[in-house]
């Protein structure tokens, strides 16, 4: 065996990165149930107050930051290990964004006209040529 190969088999903190490597993808099933949670309880809320939750966004950013922050110490992209090794993610909600309604538009009652759908098949043009032929020639 290569000494190169047999030192890396061997070094310590290669097997330490393992363990967490594991922790933390144990830890993203988790934050999947989480954020699965924080969206469906914000659409009931929105569904019932026609705004989100201020509490349930910075959740659900926090939570989706710390899982992109997961994702790339267990696919060696960064050497930082997330939340609880490190401070949780902080959260930039756009004001404006988090305090906007998020109220139905209101539905029309128009009719559409035919000119207003859409047709996929091209019109057909008669020639007076019931043979086929484009030109009007007898073959």
């Amino acid at each position: 065996m290569n000494e190169d190969t047999k030192a890396n088999l061997l070094n310590g903190n290669t097997w330490i990165r393992l363990l967490y490597m594991i922790l933390f993808a144990l830890l993203l099933g988790l934050a999947r149930l989480v954020i699965l949670s924080v969206a469906l309880l914000q659409f009931v809320l929105v569904l019932v107050t026609g705004k989100p939750n201020q509490q349930l966004l910075e959740l659900g950013q926090g939570t989706a930051k710390w899982a992109f922050q997961a994702f790339l110490f267990i696919t060696y992209n960064s050497d930082v290990k997330p939340f609880p090794f490190a401070d949780w993610p902080e959260t930039e909600l756009m004001a404006q964004e988090a305090e906007k309604d998020i109220a139905p538009q209101p539905m029309t009652t128009e009719v559409a006209s035919s000119d207003d759908v859409p047709s996929f098949v091209t019109p057909q043009h008669h020639t007076g040529n019931e043979s086929g032929d484009q030109d009007g020639d007898k073959v």
